[in-house]
Order: C-alpha cells, then structure tokens, then sequence
C-alpha cells in the first residue's frame, strides 16, 4: 500500500486529507512542519508521495522542498505543494524546485485521487 506524507500546519485541513487519502486505499501519515517530517521520515522508508503546504511554521515549504531534493532516498519522492494563497512565484519556485504539482486550497476528492493515481503510476 503506497503512503502517502502530508506536511501541513492547518490541522483540521491536513486531517480531511489524511482521511481521503486513506479512503482512497492508501497509508496516511501527518506532519505539523518540516522539522517534524524530517523526523518522522528519519531511519523509514521513503514515502511514496508528499503533500506539503507552503506555509508551515519555521522552514517554508520551499525551503523544505529544497531540502527534499538534497536527501538521499527523499530526492526523487514527488512532492504535491499545496497553498490557500497561489502567485505565479511559489508556483514558479516549487516548479523549479521540482515539484510534481502545485495545487490551490481546497482540492477536491476527485482531483486528490486522479492526481495520486497519476503519480503513483508512473
């Protein structure tokens, strides 16, 4: 069963996501913040998709993402970025960063499961 990471401080958001993603037949797992992620993700196999909000507290999404890229056994996880508040230059950051897709809040139940079937596809 594929997991499926998602790094988000709103918990009430993140919770409604962790929740369809596991409706959809995959394993949920939460962060509040990069820090905590990296944490979870210490000495664990690599998750098979991540979700991850701009906006966190301490690291940003961006900066996290970066860091993603930098891990070994992280580097090539597709990430999903997440944000209430879309501009061309967090889209055009995290695309360059190489961020599977950037998606604007709220995202519907039909566009999670398309976009994770597209993913994990591949």
């Amino acid at each position: 069963m594929a997991t499926i990471l998602i790094i988000d401080d709103d918990d009430a958001f993140r919770e409604g996501l962790a929740e369809t993603v596991q409706d959809l037949g995959y394993s949920p797992s939460e962060a509040r913040s990069g820090d905590d992620a990296f944490e979870q993700l210490r000495g664990r196999p690599a998750p098979d998709c991540i979700f991850l909000d701009f906006r966190l507290p301490g690291a940003d999404g961006l900066v996290v993402l970066e860091t993603l890229r930098k891990t070994p056994g992280l580097h090539t996880v597709p990430v999903v970025m997440l944000t209430a508040y879309a501009t061309s230059d967090n889209t055009i950051g995290a695309m360059r960063l190489g961020a599977f897709e950037h998606l604007t809040k709220p995202v519907g139940r039909d566009e999670i499961a398309a976009l994770l079937k597209r993913i994990l596809s591949a």
